[in-house]
């Protein structure tokens, strides 16, 4: 039987999908159900110079640069 994962607090969540990688319901639940709303959003980088600004903003996330 499967936990309840709308009741399951997000530390424990994040936990339970690092167990068990392969449980698709907890990880939409994770990182669809559950999503920030504020978050920034990116568009799909649709040519070369937006592939650039896409992996600058990944190298800043990734380093813990603020965002400019």
């Amino acid at each position: 039987m499967k936990p309840d994962f709308k009741a399951m607090l997000l530390a424990e969540l994040r936990d339970y999908v690092k167990e068990h990688r392969n449980d698709d319901e907890a990880i939409y639940e994770l990182f669809v159900n559950r999503r920030n709303p504020n978050a920034k959003k990116y568009p799909a980088p649709l040519d070369e110079a937006g592939i650039k600004i896409m992996e600058e903003a990944f190298r800043r996330k990734i380093q813990g640069e603020p965002e400019p």
